[in-house]
C-alpha cells in the first residue's frame, strides 16, 4: 500500500505542479492582454483628443471668421452712417438762417466722430474689441443699460414706421 500512497500522493503533486503552472501560464497571458488592452486604450485615447483639439480648433477658425466677417460689415455700415451725416451737413448749408450752420456743424462733428470710431474699429482685432466691450459694461453698467433702451425705442420706432401703419 505503500507505493499505492505514493503512486498517489505523486499523482496529485503532478496535478497540483500542473495546475499551478497552467496558473501561472494563464495570468501571464492575462496580464500580457491587459496590458496590450491598455496601450490600446491609450491610443484611442490620444486619437480622440486630437480629433476633439482638432475640430475645436476648426469651430475657433470660423467664430473668428465670421467674427471678423461682421466687425468688417459694421465698419462698412459705420463709414455709411458717416457719409450720410456728410450728405445731411451740405443739405443743411443749403438751406438759410443762423441755426442752420449750427445743425451742419453738428452733423459733420458726428459724421467726423463715426469716421474715428469706425478707424479705431479697423485697426483692431475682434478679440480686443470683445475686451473694450467687457470693459465697458463693467465699468458703466448704466450706460450700456441705457444704449440698449435707447436702441430698442429706436428699433420699435423704425419697425412700427415701416409696417404701414397710419398710427402716429
Amino acid at each position: 500500500m505503500d507505493e499505492n500512497s505514493r503512486t498517489i500522493t505523486d499523482l496529485a503533486d503532478d496535478v497540483a505542479k500542473n495546475a499551478g503552472d497552467v496558473a501561472e501560464d494563464v495570468t501571464a497571458k492575462a496580464s500580457g492582454r491587459a496590458a496590450r488592452a491598455r496601450e490600446k486604450a491609450e491610443e484611442v485615447i490620444v486619437e480622440m483628443k486630437d480629433e476633439v483639439s482638432e475640430i475645436a480648433s476648426k469651430a475657433g477658425e470660423g467664430a473668428r471668421h465670421a467674427a471678423s466677417s461682421g466687425k468688417d460689415m459694421a465698419c462698412d455700415a459705420l463709414d455709411g452712417l458717416a457719409e450720410a451725416a456728410r450728405q445731411i451737413a451740405g443739405k443743411i448749408d443749403e438751406g438759410k438762417g443762423g441755426n442752420n450752420a449750427i445743425a451742419a456743424d453738428y452733423a459733420r462733428k458726428v459724421a467726423q466722430g463715426v469716421e474715428r470710431f469706425s478707424s479705431r474699429m479697423k485697426a483692431k482685432d475682434v478679440a480686443e474689441i470683445a475686451d473694450d466691450a467687457r470693459t465697458v459694461v463693467r465699468e458703466n453698467p448704466a450706460l450700456v443699460v441705457g444704449a440698449a433702451a435707447l436702441v430698442g425705442f429706436a428699433l420699435a420706432r423704425y419697425l412700427k414706421g415701416g409696417s404701414g401703419s397710419d398710427e402716429a
